[in-house]
C-alpha cells in the first residue's frame, strides 16, 4: 500500500464524523497495528491539537511504512467549482481540482436516478455518508467511471471530508437536480 493523505474537517473543536471515518478505513484492509496506531494518533490529537482551532482541518498523513503524523491546517474556503475544475482522465471524470491541486473528495453525479461514484471504493467518511443518505433517499448509486461527455452539469457534486458536499457552480440553485439538491440539503447540517 502507498501512503495516503487524508484531510477531516473539524467544526466546533470536534473532528466531524470522527467513528465514520475510522470506518471508512476498512476497505484499505489496514494492518492491526497500523489501525491501532491511527487510533493512538488521534487521540493524541484530541487531547494535544483541537484545543488550538475549533474550525479547521485536521491533516493524516499515513505511510505504512513508517508512522502516521497528525498535524492541523487552518480551514480553506470552499472551492467554487466550475467544468474547468473536474479532471478527466482516459474520457472519465476521476475528480476536481483548484488551480493544479487534486481535491480529496469523490465526485457523484445522478443520472436518470441513478447516482455514479467516480471510485472504485468509498473510503472516506463523506463518500460513505452520501452513499448512506442517497440510498435511504431511494437514489441507486453505482460505484464506477463517470463518461466526460455523457453528464448534466446540474448533476454534478464533489463530496469532500474537509468541504462536505460542492456542486459545481451554476447561475440557479434551482436548476440543480433532486439528487444533488437533497444531498446538499443533509450535508449543510452536518458541515
Amino acid at each position: 500500500m502507498t501512503a495516503i493523505t487524508l484531510r477531516w474537517r473539524i467544526h466546533e473543536g470536534q473532528i466531524t464524523l470522527r467513528q465514520r471515518h475510522l470506518n471508512a478505513l476498512a476497505p484499505l484492509d489496514l494492518p492491526a497495528p497500523l489501525m491501532g496506531w491511527i487510533h493512538e494518533r488521534l487521540e493524541w490529537a484530541a487531547l494535544n491539537l483541537l484545543d488550538q482551532c475549533s474550525e479547521g482541518v485536521l491533516v493524516l498523513n499515513i505511510d505504512p511504512a513508517t508512522e502516521v503524523v497528525v498535524s492541523l491546517e487552518p480551514l480553506r474556503e470552499t472551492p467554487q467549482l466550475t467544468l474547468d475544475n473536474l479532471l478527466v482522465v482516459d474520457g472519465v471524470i476521476t475528480g476536481a481540482h483548484i488551480d493544479g491541486e487534486q481535491l480529496e473528495g469523490v465526485i457523484f453525479i445522478e443520472q436518470s436516478g441513478v447516482v455514479q461514484a467516480s471510485a472504485t471504493r468509498l473510503v472516506t467518511a463523506a463518500s460513505t455518508l452520501a452513499r448512506d443518505l442517497l440510498t435511504t433517499l431511494g437514489y441507486a448509486v453505482e460505484l464506477q467511471p463517470v463518461d466526460a461527455t455523457d453528464f448534466s452539469v446540474s448533476s454534478v457534486l464533489l463530496i469532500s471530508d474537509e468541504f462536505g458536499a460542492v456542486p459545481l457552480n451554476l447561475t440557479n440553485a434551482a436548476d440543480e437536480s433532486a439528487a444533488v439538491n437533497r444531498l446538499r440539503a443533509c450535508f449543510e447540517k452536518v458541515f
